[in-house]
């Protein structure tokens, strides 16, 4: 059962990298149970409670994360959603079944609120000349570096919940939509401007669309116009600039905790978040693999001689666009820590030229995905429909060195035939990109594989992939399966 092997296994904590003197780890299907039965109601009303927001797009992925035996029947699930409810509640997600998803997305996902409707489209927020502050105020991009640098919050706000903590209601005093108790990687103000320079990348990348779709004159920060040039000027400056292909477990954002102890409000245990989806590879008994969905992105670090890096990653993201955002995690030590093994870094390092030609790679994947969603109305970017954000950082890694580590990889060939068609009128139109970004991205959308069928002669490719992209370190018994560390029954 899947369930099984989303338990925690004992040998998590046993090194210093784990940290859980400061996060302790319950499993989310014991802190459900210990939440109703602290509130003595049952199961079906506490998911009545958990799901009553499910309307929020942004929290559909919670469907994927429940375990097997707290899904809901489809009747208690919002109408848009049943169809869905009923394919998980009895299975798991498969890459055929992440395929169909992102086919049908557009119609899944209830219409955008007011609010995503004043953020604009994909290609609007790619090229916007601005971010929007904690308080509302926005904040114009920076010219330079000094600017750049001087970006503070103000009265240092602390920030406020994410979307999916806003619109997810606590189900008992205990259990909370937030991973309270821990911190971020950086501070306030190193994550503003996180924010900042990543949008800066995304609006030099916007310069390389035909003059007719720009919306203004073109940006330069530092005198530049385009990410790469930026990247040369940084090291000529004496910075360290590189960057890493990276893979860790999808949470989509979500976090939870639940009060450890009684009575004692500042101590809390957090819940790691995982989705279980079934590979298609079946392993030499003949059963099928399980693994844990990873979260997959370019990660940039760019590290002056004074004060803290930058750290920017670029994928395609349910934020509604493709392109650069701020690496501003909390401090999950189970998930996204950087040097304890739970993020996979597959590959060598990225520098020097071989780095520029990635940033060249994501402003032409930027004004190609962010131009398709924007001409054909697609609900969040695009996100599925152009791929999820395995797809994306597979496709620049396939562009960069002609071979994959990411898996399950599900764009399908209609969204390809779409980007493909796109690229051409973007270059009839007058878009900036040499001939050989534009080669090299055209051949990788021919050549990244599919998994949906996987058939004998690529089923061991396949399966090097599948174990490429996991962490070398987890709490997951699933995960530790995987890589061979522990082994359970399924």
């Amino acid at each position: 059962m899947a369930d099984d092997l989303l338990k925690l296994s004992d040998c998590w904590g046993q090194v210093q990298g784990d940290a859980t003197d400061i996060a302790p780890l319950i499993s989310f299907e014991q802190a459900l149970e210990s939440s109703v039965l602290r509130r003595t109601i049952s199961r079906e009303e506490c998911l009545r409670s958990i799901l009553s927001n499910l309307n929020h797009q942004q929290l559909i992925p919670l469907l994927f994360m429940l375990p097997r035996r707290w899904r809901l029947e489809q009747a208690a699930l919002p109408r848009s959603l049943r169809n869905l409810g009923s394919l998980l509640e009895h299975g798991l997600v498969s890459p055929l079944l992440l395929a169909a998803l992102a086919d049908d997305l557009q119609h899944l996902i209830p219409p955008g609120d007011k609010d995503s409707t004043r953020r604009g489209n994909a290609l609007e927020r790619w090229c916007k000349r601005s971010i929007v502050l904690v308080d509302g105020d926005s904040l114009s991009l920076p010219s330079d570096l000094d600017d750049l640098q001087a970006c503070s919050c103000p009265n240092s706000r602390s920030e406020s919940p994410g979307a999916l903590a806003r619109a997810g209601k606590a189900i008992s005093a205990e259990l909370e939509w937030s991973n309270n108790g821990l911190l971020f990687q950086q501070a306030q103000d190193a994550r503003l401007r996180n924010r900042v320079l990543a949008q800066v990348l995304n609006v030099l990348g916007s310069n390389s669309l035909p003059p007719a779709s720009r919306i203004a004159a073109p940006f330069r920060f530092e005198g530049v116009d385009r990410g790469s040039a930026l990247i040369t000027h940084l090291m000529a400056r004496g910075w360290q600039c590189r960057a890493r292909f990276r893979a860790s477990i999808a949470s989509f954002g979500l976090g939870a905790s639940i009060r450890n102890g009684d009575g004692d409000g500042d101590r809390w245990a957090q819940i790691p978040l995982a989705v279980a989806y079934r590979t298609g590879l079946h392993d030499s008994r003949g059963e099928e693999h399980q693994a844990l969905l990873p979260h997959c992105s370019l990660e940039l670090e760019l590290k002056p001689d004074l004060g803290e890096p930058f750290l920017l990653q670029y994928y395609q993201g349910t934020e509604g666009l493709n392109g650069w955002a701020a690496l501003n995690d909390l401090h999950r030590p189970w998930q996204n820590d950087r040097t304890n093994g739970t993020v996979a870094y597959p590959g060598p390092v990225l520098t020097g030229e071989t780095l520029t030609t990635a940033l060249d790679l994501c402003d032409l994947m930027g004004a190609v995905h962010n131009s398709a969603a924007m001409r054909n109305g697609l609900t969040l970017g695009g996100y599925g429909a152009l791929g999820f954000c395995i797809d994306s950082t597979a496709i620049l890694e396939v562009a960069l060195r002609h071979k994959t580590h990411f898996f399950p990889l599900t764009l399908g060939g209609r969204w390809r035939q779409l980007l493909d068609d796109q690229l051409n009128q973007l270059l009839e139109s007058g878009l900036e990109a040499s001939p050989e970004t534009v080669e090299r991205y055209r051949q990788s959308l021919e050549t990244t594989p599919q998994d949906l069928f996987v058939n004998r002669s690529s089923k061991e490719e396949a399966k090097r992939r599948l174990l490429a992209c996991q962490p070398p370190h987890s709490p997951f018994c699933l995960v530790r399966s995987l890589n061979g560390e522990c082994r359970t029954s399924p």
